[in-house]
């Protein structure tokens, strides 16, 4: 009697099947699919510090642990730094800006004391020499005091500028004597006549008087290098 191909197959299939079955039952009770020891991965106290998730995104990891708090909180210092960073460098360029459109303040081209001190010098040294040779008390009164007082008011206004503080007072000051020795010496002259001493000492005075109106209308002294403004560029 011959048999159908199929059942042939089926029953070959069916032996088969119960030859792996039989293999793997063997298999497992000598051990045989067991994984040594020495190729297992060790263990580490980190590694369940990560969880995956899976979203609809895709995975995705949420970070637990001591490492991950670490590398959160560098994270927090780096963004705090470059917040900084930004904010400081925002504030040098509104200073920058700020002296840049800050005037300049006006001021004369010559300080007072550059003439002013040789002037009382002057006044001082000739008022002394005329009382010395004709014992005139007109040369106390109008060349040793006046001079006297210039040359003190000029010192006092270069310390004053080398410190930085206004020399208004002190310019007023030599104005004010250069005046009045410019009157005192034009009225003498226009009584005597006589261009030595008094035209001499009456041009001088007028233009010391004029050279301290310009120093006071321009604006004072011009500040020291080291507290100058710099140049608008």
């Amino acid at each position: 009697m011959i048999k159908n191909p199929a059942s042939l197959s089926r029953s070959r299939m069916a032996v088969a099947s119960t030859q792996l079955h039989g293999m793997a039952a063997v298999a497992r009770r000598h051990g045989a699919f067991r994984v040594p020891t020495s190729c297992r991965l060790p263990h580490h106290p980190l590694a369940s510090s990560t969880k995956l998730s899976i979203s609809t995104s895709g995975v995705g990891g949420k970070p637990f642990g001591f490492g991950a708090k670490i590398a959160a909180k560098c994270a927090n210092e780096n963004t705090r730094a470059e917040e900084l960073n930004l904010r400081s460098n925002q504030a040098g360029e509104l200073v920058a800006a700020v002296e840049d459109v800050t005037p300049q303040k006006r001021s004369a081209k010559i300080h007072d004391f550059c003439f002013g001190i040789p002037f009382g010098g002057l006044l001082f040294c000739m008022g002394l020499l005329g009382y010395f040779f004709s014992r005139s008390t007109v040369s106390l009164v109008l060349g040793v005091a006046p001079g006297l007082a210039t040359l003190f008011l000029g010192i006092l206004s270069l310390k004053f500028w080398r410190s930085g503080r206004s020399s208004f007072l002190f310019i007023l000051g030599q104005a004010a004597i250069s005046a009045v020795l410019a009157w005192k010496y034009s009225h003498a002259y226009l009584l005597t006549n006589r261009i030595l001493p008094w035209g001499f000492y009456a041009s001088l005075s007028t233009a010391m008087a004029c050279f301290y109106a310009y120093v006071l209308l321009a604006g004072g002294n011009p500040p020291p290098k080291k507290l100058a403004p710099a140049p608008a560029s």
